[in-house]
C-alpha cells in the first residue's frame, strides 16, 4: 500500500501523526538525509499521501528520491531486522536487473536508518541487524530536547525511534501498459519478471527473520479483526466470514508448502504497485509486505485486481500476456491454477481486515483509499457484498 518509488503526480502534502509539526518533521528529515546520505542542500521534502507507512518525496540538486518512515501498524512487520530483509532483498534482486525499487546506501554503507526525532540527527543504524534487536520499549533512549541518538534497540516508535530507508525515485504512472490498449511485450515481460523474482528469491543468501503469509496470517488475523467488530451487531456477517474462511483453509491446505510452490512472495501485487514509463520501463513497488507464502497468491492478486480495475474488454488479453510471461520462467501447476479463485477471495478477506485495522490510524477511515469517505458500516456492507459476490 506504500510507494517506495512513485509517480510525481501522487506527491502531496499529507497527513502526519508525529508530535512534531509537519514543517519541523520535514526539516529534520532533510538534515538527516544530508548528514547520513550525503544529499546536497538545499533538500526539499514533501510528504506523500498517507498509507501504511509514511513516505516523503525528496529533491536534491534536481534528483528525486522517496524516503520511507516505517510504522508499526498491526498488519505489518515492525522491527529493524525485517526492514533490513526487505532492503537487502531489493538490492539482491537489483543485481539481476529486475524491476524493483533501488534502495540508497548511507555514507557508512548501511541501507537502514534508525532515527530518533529531535533537532539534531546524528548517530548510527543497527550495527548488525541479524543479531535480533530488542523489542523492549524500556531499552529505547529518551533524548533530551537538543540531543539525538540512533540505537540498535530502537524498535518502539512510540518512544520516538523510527526506522527509515531512502529509495531512488522511479518516474512512471499506473495502468499505462494497457491504456488505451495492451502493450503485449511489456505485460509479458512483467509476468516473466514476477516469476523470476520468485525463483531468484529462493537463492537470497541473507537469513533475516521474515514473517509467513500463511493461513494464520492470511485468514486468522483478518477474522480476529472482524470478530472484534461484528460479534455484537452483525452476527450473520461474522458467521459468513468464518464459514468461508474455513472453506478457503481446506482448499489452500491441500497445496502444501513444497519449495516449488511456497517461498518468498511480494504479497501485495496489485496494479497500483506497478508503474510504467515508456523510456524507463516498469517498476514493481512496495516490497514492505513481502513474506514467505504461496507463489500462486501473487498471481491471484494480480489477476483479480485487474478484473476489478481494468476495463472488461482488456482483462483477458492482459491475463493472457502475464500468464505467458510467467509460465516461460516458472510454469504454474494445474493445482495452483485451480486455487487462484480461492487465493483471490483470501486476498479480499485479508484486505478487508487490513483496511479496518489501518482505518483506526486516521480516525475511522482510510483517506488513501476510495472507501475513505465511507463509514465503517458502509464499508462493511460493501465488503460483505463483494466477498459474497465472489463466492
Amino acid at each position: 500500500m506504500d510507494s517506495s518509488a512513485s509517480s510525481a503526480s501522487s506527491a502531496s502534502s499529507g497527513h502526519s501523526d508525529s508530535s512534531e509539526s509537519p514543517e519541523s518533521s520535514r526539516s529534520s528529515i532533510a538534515s538527516y538525509l544530508a548528514a547520513h546520505y550525503g544529499l546536497s542542500e538545499p533538500i526539499d521534502v514533501k510528504e506523500l499521501e498517507p498509507g501504511a507507512n509514511r513516505n516523503y518525496l525528496v529533491t536534491s540538486k534536481g534528483r528525486r528520491y522517496v524516503y520511507r518512515v516505517y510504522t508499526d501498524h498491526d498488519f505489518y512487520v515492525r522491527n529493524p531486522e525485517a526492514y533490513q530483509y526487505e532492503l537487502d532483498l531489493l538490492a539482491y534482486l537489483g543485481e539481476y536487473d529486475l524491476a524493483v525499487p533501488d534502495p540508497v546506501e548511507r555514507l557508512d554503507g548501511q541501507r537502514l536508518s534508525v532515527m530518533v526525532d529531535s533537532t539534531d540527527t546524528s548517530a548510527d543504524p543497527p550495527s548488525d541487524p541479524r543479531s535480533g534487536p530488542s523489542t523492549n520499549p524500556s531499552s529505547v533512549p529518551r533524548p533530551g530536547p537538543s540531543a539525538v541518538s540512533l540505537t540498535d534497540s530502537a524498535t518502539d516508535t512510540s518512544g520516538g525511534a523510527q526506522c527509515g530507508a531512502l529509495f531512488h525515485f522511479f518516474e512512471g504512472e499506473e495502468h499505462v501498459t494497457w491504456h488505451p490498449e495492451v502493450n503485449e511485450p511489456v505485460v509479458i515481460s512483467f509476468g516473466s519478471a514476477v516469476a523470476e523474482i520468485h525463483q531468484r528469491a529462493d537463492q537470497f543468501p541473507v537469513p533475516y527473520c521474515r514473517h509467513h503469509f500463511d493461513l494464520q496470517y492470511l485468514l486468522d488475523g483478518p477474522l480476529q479483526t472482524l470478530e472484534s467488530i461484528l460479534r455484537e451487531r452483525r452476527g450473520e456477517d461474522l458467521s459468513f466470514f468464518r464459514d468461508y474462511a474455513d472453506h478457503m483453509r481446506r482448499q489452500i491446505y491441500g497445496l502444501g508448502k513444497g519449495k516449488e510452490i511456497y517461498g518468498l512472495i511480494h504479497a501485495d501485487l496489485h496494479v497500483g504497485n506497478i508503474l510504467y514509463h515508456p523510456e524507463n520501463g516498469y517498476c514493481i513497488l512496495d516490497f514492505d509486505q513481502c513474506a514467505f507464502g504461496w507463489r500462486a497468491y501473487d498471481v491471484a492478486t494480480f489477476l483479480y485486481n485487474i478484473i476489478e480495475t481494468v476495463p472488461d474488454h482488456l482483462t483477458d488479453e492482459i491475463w493472457r500476456c502475464f500468464l505467458e510471461g510467467y509460465n516461460r520462467v516458472r510454469p504454474l501447476t494445474q493445482q495452483e491454477m485451480d486455487c487462484l479463485p480461492v487465493f483471490a477471495n483470501a486476498w479480499t478477506l485479508w484486505d478487508i481486515g487490513e483496511t479496518l485495522v489501518l482505518a483506526t490510524q486516521w480516525g475511522g477511515h482510510r483517506p488513501d483509499l476510495v472507501e475513505g469517505d465511507l463509514t465503517q458500516d458502509e464499508y462493511l456492507d460493501e465488503a460483505v457484498g463483494l466477498l459474497r459476490g465472489m463466492v
